[in-house]
């Protein structure tokens, strides 16, 4: 008995030293995080100030304890490869190796979140108060729509998720803004559910669309345009660019789950064949503070053609994958990725004077724009 004490004491007191002792020694190494953030940094020890000292200090030790990454990948593999299941509660595992944003979008998706009359309301005089402060400066207004990943690929969710089709905010944004004359609505669902004939438009991996849906989802917002602007150049075919297949690592979603490097993807690259965009000066519009994409804040594009209209674009990530196409219209692109706000940004547009104003909101981001309504 006394010999069993003395062992579990040892063990007890090792279990204390080792993980102390490494953070000098390095005898056992970690392996880099996958996760989508930036961890906490060790805070500052103030004796004059410690009140936030002990919560930053256990955020702070939570992601860099004793081989942390290597627990946390380990967890990961076990719960996707034992119990079939995702190791957070931010991604859903679909069936043939789809993963999926959880939150937001499942319920947008499943219709769990939509908007009160009273919402319904404010959204739609927001839209009205946008579109007639771009009238008085002749200004056309475009909404549209990217459509989240379960909106496009729905077949690859687990069955319970694919039961019936639900009414969702996205069916509401789409009543409402339908009915306020001056603004075109462009619903980006139909024609990539239709397209999808062409080949794969998402990363099953992320969240995403990618440059093939980019692609289409172009194609249905310029041939829109087209219809009030038809002295712009119609829509470049697809032979119009060299199409390559690179291999990647997992993207976002399989990051939440600290699994990237275990799922690879081959995602086309679209490039044109004739240069036709240039990067062109930033006005130097300052990004919100701790803005993790501050460099994409404002991107700006010209294509060497000064007849042809000016346009902003308020943007999210999705974003990314039209500007190649679209920015090879127009004579002045300015995309601004306002962190998701969907604001109108009325210093910017005063500056631009674009003839064309887009906002590219995500479809479970509405509420966004709700909350910056005057803005």
């Amino acid at each position: 008995m006394k010999v069993r004490n003395i062992i579990l004491s040892v063990v007890f007191v090792l279990m204390l030293l080792i993980p102390v002792s490494n953070r000098f020694l390095h005898f056992a190494k970690d392996i880099g995080s996958n996760e989508n953030r930036a961890l906490a940094k060790m805070p500052e020890f103030k004796l004059t100030y410690l009140d936030p000292f002990p919560t930053k200090y256990e955020a702070y030790y939570q992601d860099h304890f004793f081989i942390r990454n290597r627990i946390s990948k380990m967890w990961s593999e076990i719960n996707r490869k034992v119990f079939k299941r995702s190791p957070t509660d931010k991604a859903l595992i679909g069936n043939d190796g789809w993963l999926y944003i959880k939150k937001d979008e499942l319920k947008t998706y499943l219709g769990q979140n939509l908007f009160d009359s009273t919402e319904l309301a404010k959204f739609k005089n927001e839209v009205i108060r946008r579109r007639d402060y771009l009238d008085s400066l002749g200004c056309k207004y475009y909404f549209v729509i990217a459509p989240t990943k379960y909106s496009v690929y729905p077949e690859h969710l687990p069955k319970i998720y694919r039961l019936r089709k639900y009414y969702t905010r996205t069916d509401q944004i789409v009543d409402i803004v339908s009915t306020v004359e001056g603004v075109e609505l462009i619903d980006l669902r139909k024609v990539l559910n239709e397209s999808k004939t062409h080949g794969l438009l998402y990363r099953p991996s992320d969240n995403h669309w990618n440059a093939l849906g980019g692609y289409y989802a172009y194609t249905e917002i310029m041939n829109r345009i087209r219809n009030d602007f038809p002295e712009i150049t119609p829509v470049y075919p697809l032979d119009s660019f060299n199409i390559d297949v690179q291999e990647v690592e997992g993207g976002n979603v399989s990051q939440m789950m600290n699994a990237k490097d275990d799922f690879f993807e081959f995602i086309p690259k679209i490039t044109f064949k004739k240069q036709k965009v240039w990067v062109s000066e930033k006005a130097g519009y300052v990004s919100p503070k701790n803005f993790g994409f501050e460099t994409d804040y404002e991107m700006v594009f010209t294509n060497k053609n000064q007849n042809d209209p000016k346009i902003l674009v308020i943007r999210d990530s999705f974003g990314y994958g039209v500007l190649p196409y679209l920015s090879a219209h127009f004579s002045k692109s300015v995309y601004i990725f306002d962190e998701w706000k969907y604001m109108l940004n009325k210093p910017i547009v005063e500056n631009e004077k674009p003839d064309i104003f887009m906002h590219l909101t995500l479809e479970c981001f509405y509420h966004q724009m709700l909350e910056n309504a005057g803005k």
